[in-house]
């Protein structure tokens, strides 16, 4: 059961309130005094007096008096786990409301009645599970004291409005939507703040709740930090040993997590004072202690006490699906797998599957049994049972692609992504292990599959979501409001993030609500912007063999905790390896960025480093291919490497020199970056310049002018410098242009990768920043974006997504390819390099071509210097659809005339002599 029942009994209420002047209201209120002094001690004693009084109120038919006995008893039951009798009174209580709804509506406390029986009807479909039900029961009650915000005069009707949004935001934990609940919590925090007669045990619930998040999100000093906060208070001022049980349940997890098991042990031996024989939360005792002896490698103890807890939840009568008794045999299977016994932890996820339902959609059920399978999955691999782990994988990936659509918030999809990841490993363990003993090419394209479905979830669904809007037909004046609403919210966090502020996150709360409000209403009545939008198939082998040129071949990393999958694809051949991970490969892949990123780096020692990767990354893979264009989908820690500066063979001798080399996210993106249509091909570019002034902290660029001026040569278009290089200049022009061009400032926000920005030109009182959250909200269309500003390619690194970087949010805007850097780039070496690349690209060159070529050339003209290093040249990457661009020089055809009329020229002069 939730650890925060307790909660409900709400303190403020006396039932003397309520009182009427008949003598035997004395005996109901001496009743009530009974009760909640067995409230969590004794069910059976706490249900006699509620009986007592149910039959005393109905004898004198006092109806309010019969109300409160109904609702006070489902929250002591609710406590006590026992649903049967939350579904009996609250059947009673709609027959009494139904049947004296005169009575009701003519008492002062309708509004509290209403309230309370809505959410009693919330908390028994909380209990089973039912979340899409309790939802709907615990929004109406938002909703309408919302609405009516009077309603909140009354202190009953407060403390129903903090239990409500508190327990949807604790229903939202229990789904995994981590960011989502915590939003929830931080509003009641602000409402809590601003009604200061509120009781002091609410702020401290919340802390506890936010314990939670802080423990998701891998925080776990934090977490005991909030828990600690108000300990003190549940063991000394409220005496709430519930409340003491389950802070203690939460402080021994975290020491565990921090490797602290002598903190663990005193602590589970704190929580045992407030447990006595029989105690409804004993359970929770012997699963910590089975966690202690599990840390302490005692196999023995630690089964005992799983024992224990089994016994306990059997003892309880639930109605399935029973999520706690699942819980606890997959503890027992987990315990198991540490001790190396897979067939045992099989039977326990067998019988652990046995109280989850099958056919129950509910994000609840749904995630349980995705991290069953999970379990599951790595335990059918260690005895070998890989077609047995196939079929899991297969399960587990379609309740994946069922949940997604339910995880509205970016970044709780991004940890969703990050927890199945193991998922997508071990089925590609399986899959590569049947290969190698089997060699059917199916299992290529089944490894193949597993890989393209781990990565880019939120790219692919952002770019399926423009399509979907453009062919679901959505009416106009609904997709306006859609991106006011997106303009709003990234206004607001922006702020935010500046200055927080209790009336902006209120605003910002708000604009959230309303805009899942209005996507929800979107996918409901739209059928085919949801299927378009939530399309989960990714492209196939043979799909993709059909779309590669015949001097093009993709090389598909996938980076997992033990090993990495690399799967080689050309038009008419595929090839799987398998790389152990061990300490010297990661060794080698930070050793070699470290090197690459520092001009003053011993050449020799970077050779030998970047050989050593390529020996292991590709050649087996390059010993079977001819063809020279390599598309490379990197993974992991490779994100950080370019392939382009990997020496050959120990020596300056380059990947580059014989290979174009272009990037992607996935196969299935470069699908879709492939379908874009560009509105034209003239450049606009941008370089700001960065003198010393009072509202400007970066540093001049000398030659970023020249660099994007020199574009012009080659296409036509716009170049803005200095004053006109502004952000709104940027964001008047930019859906006008093909190529857009970024010689400036690129800043980098690893705590909060969304406001990494581009610099545009300083200017006083005005915004020069474009942040990755901007580009969210854009609708640029663009052929090529070129960042040429330092570290444009980097971000928080995402298993499966790669870098959140500015490069990256390009693609959310609508771009279909980028050039971007890995680090810190020299200003003096990109103008030429920048130069040639544009030349080539108007000649008609590939982009991956154009790419090389320039790197090339500059490798050539500085061959004898220390400009030769791969700092200088390699940090220039290319990602997406690497088509040649048209040529786009308004200048560029008056040549081809004149070659054409000369060449005419000299026919008439040979025919004539």
């Amino acid at each position: 059961m939730p650890n925060f029942k307790w909660f409900l009994f709400l303190v403020l209420f006396s039932p003397s309130t309520y009182a009427q002047s008949d003598l035997y209201v004395e005996d109901l209120n001496a009743d009530f005094n009974q009760a909640y002094q067995y409230y969590y001690s004794n069910k059976d004693s706490c249900y006699f007096y509620f009986d007592r009084i149910k039959q005393t109120a109905t004898k004198h038919q006092d109806i309010e008096y019969l109300l409160e006995a109904l609702i006070r008893e489902s929250w002591a039951a609710n406590f006590h786990n026992d649903l049967s009798i939350i579904k009996h009174n609250i059947r009673q209580l709609d027959s009494i409301r139904r049947k004296n709804k005169a009575v009701i509506d003519t008492s002062e406390f309708k509004n509290y009645y209403n309230t309370a029986i809505e959410y009693t009807k919330g908390l028994y479909d909380y209990n089973l599970n039912n979340y899409k039900n309790a939802l709907g029961y615990f929004n109406d009650i938002i909703i309408a004291i919302e609405e009516n915000p009077d309603y909140l005069d009354d202190p009953e009707i407060l403390n129903l409005y903090l239990s409500t949004t508190n327990f949807i935001g604790k229903l939202y934990l229990n789904e995994g939507k981590y960011k989502l609940a915590k939003n929830f919590y931080e509003k009641n925090l602000r409402t809590i703040k601003k009604n200061k007669d509120i009781d002091i045990g609410y702020s401290n619930n919340i802390q506890i709740l936010l314990a939670d998040i802080y423990q998701k999100e891998e925080r776990y000093k934090k977490a005991n930090a909030s828990i600690f906060k108000v300990l003190g208070y549940y063991i000394n001022v409220s005496k709430n040993g519930n409340r003491v049980i389950t802070s203690y349940e939460r402080v021994i997890d975290n020491h565990l997590e921090l490797k602290q098991i002598d903190s663990a042990s005193y602590y589970l031996q704190e929580m045992k004072e407030y447990l006595p024989e029989g105690h409804p939360l004993s359970s929770k005792y012997y699963k910590e202690s089975a966690k202690i002896s599990k840390a302490k490698n005692d196999y023995s103890s630690a089964q005992t006490s799983l024992q224990k807890l089994i016994a306990i939840c059997k003892a309880k009568q639930t109605i399935l699906p029973d999520f706690e008794m699942a819980d606890a045999y997959q503890e027992m299977g987990l315990l198991h797998m540490h001790f190396n016994h897979p067939e045992k932890a099989l039977n326990q996820y067998k019988l652990a599957e046995n109280y989850l339902e099958t056919n129950n959609s509910s994000t609840l059920n749904q995630t349980t049994r995705l991290q069953l399978l999970k379990n599951k999955i790595q335990a059918l691999n260690k005895i070998d049972a890989f077609k047995e782990s196939l079929l899991a994988t297969n399960d587990a990936l379609n309740i994946l692609d069922q949940l997604k659509p339910s995880f509205k918030n970016n970044a709780d999809k991004l940890f969703l992504m990050e927890e199945a990841f193991p998922i997508f490993e071990s089925g590609l363990e399986a899959a590569f292990k049947l290969y190698e003993t089997t060699k059917q090419d199916s299992l290529i394209d089944k490894a193949f599959y597993y890989s393209e479905k781990s990565k880019s979830v939120l790219l692919l669904e952002a770019i399926l979501n423009t399509k979907a809007t453009k062919f679901a037909n959505i009416p106009k004046q609904i997709i306006e409001k859609e991106q006011l609403l997106k303009a709003q919210i990234n206004h607001l966090e922006k702020q935010i993030n500046q200055n927080k502020n209790d009336v902006l996150e209120s605003e910002l709360f708000e604009a959230n609500n309303h805009y899942r409000e209005l996507v929800a209403t979107i996918e409901t009545n739209y059928k085919s912007y949801y299927d378009l939008k939530y399309n989960a198939d990714v492209i196939s082998i043979s799909e993709l063999q059909n779309t590669l040129k015949p001097e093009e071949a993709l090389i598909s990393y996938f980076y997992g905790s033990e090993a990495m999958y690399i799967i080689s694809i050309t038009g008419n051949s595929k090839s799987i390896e398998k790389l152990k991970i061990d300490t010297s490969l990661e060794k080698d892949i930070i050793a070699t960025y470290e090197m690459l990123n520092n001009p003053q780096s011993n050449l020799q020692e970077l050779n030998n480093a970047s050989f050593n990767l390529y020996k292991k990354l590709l050649a087996p893979s390059l010993e079977k291919l001819s063809q020279k264009n390599l598309i490379i989908v990197a993974d992991g820690l490779l994100n950080y490497i370019p392939f382009s500066s990997l020496s050959v063979n120990g020596k300056t001798e380059y990947l580059l020199e014989s290979h174009p080399i272009s990037y992607v996210n996935s196969a299935t993106l470069l699908e879709q970056l492939l379908e874009k249509e560009t509105v034209n091909n003239e450049v606009l570019a941008f370089a700001p310049n960065f003198e010393t002034s009072e509202f400007n902290s970066l540093l001049p660029l000398p030659n970023n002018q020249n660099e994007a001026q020199d574009i012009l040569n080659y296409f036509s278009g716009k170049t803005f410098t200095q004053d006109q290089a502004t952000l709104q200049n940027f964001n008047l022009e930019s859906e006008n242009y093909g190529l857009l061009h970024f010689a400036t400032h690129a800043i980098i926000n690893d705590e909060s990768p969304e406001y990494s920005y581009l610099a545009f030109q300083p200017k006083a009182n005005e915004n020069n920043f474009l942040y990755v959250s901007d580009l969210y909200n854009l609708n640029l269309n663009a052929n090529l974006v070129t960042l040429s500003a330092c570290e444009s390619g980097l971000g928080d690194l995402k298993s499966g997504e790669g870098f959140i970087s500015l490069a990256r949010g390009f693609y959310f805007s609508g771009v279909s390819s980028i050039s971007s850097t890995l680090w810190k780039i020299n200003d003096g070496s990109t103008l030429p390099i920048m130069d040639s690349f544009y030349k080539n690209l108007s000649e008609g060159k590939t982009k991956d071509l154009a790419l090389q070529q320039a790197q090339l050339s500059f490798i050539k003209e500085n061959s004898q210097n220390a400009l030769a290093h791969p700092y200088y040249w390699s940090g220039f990457v290319l990602s997406g659809n690497t088509t040649a661009i048209a040529i786009g020089n308004n200048n560029t055809w008056i040549w081809y005339v004149f070659i054409i009329l000369v060449f005419i020229i000299l026919g008439i002069l040979m025919i004539r002599k």
